[in-house]
């Protein structure tokens, strides 16, 4: 009998339960360099793409190892924070997705960060007067935002937040649900901690990206194995939020020129296992960078879709 290759095997979609899965890949590194190649599927019921197999935690832990270089600057400001009017303008023309852009904050306002990070938002946020928290699964980066003062607590996986039931009124996530190896889980401690009536944010990449198609296996903005665990659309997380009392209020996407960046020297240099240790040179910054910004800026107008997928819910009620 002639065995059927991995990737070939019939895959039910962990995220809808589908059995039309396509294979897709093998996938190696190419912004870390972790040695390894690692499969994806493309569900037809939901659109979604997934690791195929699925990483095991004790999998996740070892790759996560080699993730980050160590703390550099969790709950330091930057002129982002002093000027935002200008930061908004920069990120209009570049295509960053900053929530400091996007949500409206008052006085009081009980605003949770999810997977914080390094960002400057929480401190932002804070200094406009909102009562702010975070939640981090890095130790190193709960310690740095703990000893200035900040309410972020350690995650002892990516899915349950340690924080009470119906305590936030904005709830954000940035390029943090790809990385999630249960997202029903993390859906239903977000519905737990939202309030009846508040908004949850998140972004990652956008599986209907014209970029997917056109840089194909060097589309690393999203194809970032092993490190993404999931390529959603909007659509998949509509039907994924409304399963835990959310409702899609907006969905919109932009191209970042730093993600484009990234795609570009994955395409022009297939050789090269650690992409994200190329500087940008002098010549780059005065006239590569100009040009991407405008290349991405006109491609999501002509397109209408952008490489990262934003997404807005308003929590309606428990989940059943």
């Amino acid at each position: 009998m002639t065995a059927i290759p991995e990737n070939d095997r019939p895959v039910t979609c962990p995220r809808c339960g589908c059995t039309r899965t396509d294979g897709l890949g093998p996938f190696c590194d190419r912004r870390k360099g972790l040695p390894g190649q690692w499969h994806f599927r493309r569900c037809a019921g939901c659109e979604c793409a997934f690791q195929s197999p699925m990483p095991s935690e004790a999998d996740l832990r070892e790759y996560y190892s080699h993730y980050a270089d160590g703390v550099r600057g969790a709950g330091r400001t930057g002129a982002g924070t002093k000027y935002p009017r200008l930061r908004r303008t920069y990120h209009m023309l570049t295509g960053s997705v900053d929530p400091r852009d996007f949500i409206r904050s008052r006085p009081g306002l009980r605003v949770l960060d999810v997977g914080c990070g390094e960002a400057p938002y929480l401190i932002d946020f804070a200094a406009r007067g909102c009562d702010v928290a975070g939640a981090e699964i890095a130790q190193d980066i709960v310690t740095a935002y703990r000893e200035r003062g900040f309410d972020v607590r350690a995650m002892v996986d990516g899915e349950t937040i340690p924080f009470e039931d119906d305590r936030f009124d904005v709830v954000y996530m940035m390029q943090v649900i790809e990385h999630v190896r249960r997202p029903d889980r993390l859906f239903a401690e977000l519905s737990r901690v939202t309030r009846r009536g508040g908004s949850v944010y998140m972004a990652c990449p956008n599986g209907r990206s014209p970029w997917r198609r056109a840089f194909g296996a060097a589309w690393v903005s999203g194809w970032f194995a092993p490190f993404h665990l999931f390529v959603y659309t909007a659509p998949a997380l509509a039907v994924l939020g409304a399963q835990h009392g959310f409702s899609l209020v907006r969905a919109w996407t932009r191209t970042p020129e730093a993600w484009l960046r990234l795609n570009l020297l994955a395409a022009l240099r297939p050789g090269e296992r650690c992409i994200e240790r190329i500087p940008d040179g002098w010549v780059d910054r005065l006239v590569g960078r100009p040009a991407r910004m405008l290349l991405a800026r006109v491609a999501d107008v002509l397109t209408g879709q952008g490489d990262c997928l934003v997404v807005a819910f308003r929590k309606t009620e428990r989940e059943q």
